[in-house]
């Protein structure tokens, strides 16, 4: 008689919902493990102050929350339902940290903007730098050139600028020569600082939608937090209720 007690379809159903509810929690605890470890690889080693570290690690971090946030679902998932003791006080710092990873997120944004422009001043002074002694080069190798007077001189500045012997005919046209030269030396200069104003620009792009989407996952993630955070209060009484 007990043994068909204990095999009715309540009991049964009963059963089997309390391991389905088992199941969904532990694929929780996995996925949040899971995360933790990701956002361990991610923080190691440490660069504090390095605008480029900090920058592309807070955003490797909000692209990695999805995940964790599936896994807060599923260990809050069925409330109070089947939690021995030691998960009740598990889940009471989980419910805490899910406040604190909120306010961090929000600290993040102001963060991530002043981040944003040192990269792009940095990026804007390599760029220039660049430019400056490419067209530094070049202006110097017009110098050098404009200041030959015959053949023999301007083998020797196309020489020094090659760093390889330059012969040339004697019967080349000297002036039509250093003009063409010349010519292209100034098409080089433009299209240095063209192309060089052309990354500029793209860098620039690149660095706003980066900035735009993980502070906007940031505020978004925030939200999500700070609210799993208030619906579970009573994660955070029911350990203190049962002391």
């Amino acid at each position: 008689m007990n043994k068909s007690i204990l095999n009715t379809p309540a009991n049964l159903l009963q059963e089997h919902q309390f391991f389905s509810v088992a199941t969904v929690r532990i694929l929780g605890y996995g996925l949040i493990s899971l995360a933790f470890i990701d956002f361990i690889s991610i923080l190691i080693p440490l660069k504090l102050m390095n605008p480029v570290w900090e920058f592309q690690t807070i955003g490797t971090i909000i692209e990695r929350i999805p995940l964790t946030l599936l896994g807060m679902v599923f260990i809050f998932y069925g409330i109070r339902d089947s939690r021995k003791l030691i998960e009740t006080k598990l889940l009471k710092g989980i419910s805490w940290f899910c406040l604190v990873f909120a306010i961090f997120l929000i600290i993040t944004f102001p963060l991530n903007i002043i981040n944003g422009f040192r990269i792009y001043y940095s990026n804007n002074a390599q760029i220039n730098l660049q430019v400056a002694n490419k067209v530094d080069n070049i202006n110097k190798f017009q110098t050098d050139l404009q200041s030959a007077q015959t053949l023999e001189d301007i083998s020797g500045v196309l020489t020094k600028q090659s760093k390889k012997k330059v012969k040339l005919s004697p019967d080349l046209n000297k002036e039509e020569f250093k003009s063409n030269i010349l010519e292209n030396l100034a098409d080089n200069q433009n299209q240095i600082k063209s192309q060089a104003k052309q990354l500029t620009s793209q860098r620039k792009l690149s660095l706003l939608k980066q900035g735009i989407k993980w502070n906007l996952g940031a505020l978004i993630s925030a939200f999500i937090f700070f609210f799993i955070w208030k619906e579970t209060t009573w994660a955070r009484m029911t350990y203190e209720e049962e002391e």
